[in-house]
């Protein structure tokens, strides 16, 4: 009887790249928002900018990530 063992890896690894992703867009709103209220108030906040672009990024990185992870180790 021959049997054949699967793995949820792709799973999980999809699931935590997609929380990853989840908390760096929310983190990319709230930045924006940050910024958008300091620059009505005239205060710099170039740092904020630069914060959220970072989020930005790690959330299409992460997204694009758990996406690959589901596709690899999928059987």
């Amino acid at each position: 009887m021959a049997t054949t063992t699967q793995s949820d890896f792709g799973v999980g690894l999809g699931l935590l790249f997609s929380l990853v992703a989840l908390g760096a867009a929310i983190a990319t709103t709230v930045l924006g928002y940050n910024y958008a209220i300091a620059h009505a108030a005239g205060e710099a906040a170039g740092t904020t900018q630069i914060n959220a672009a970072i989020a930005f990024g790690l959330a299409l990185v992460a997204a694009g990530l758990a996406v690959t992870a589901i596709h690899v180790y999928d059987n």
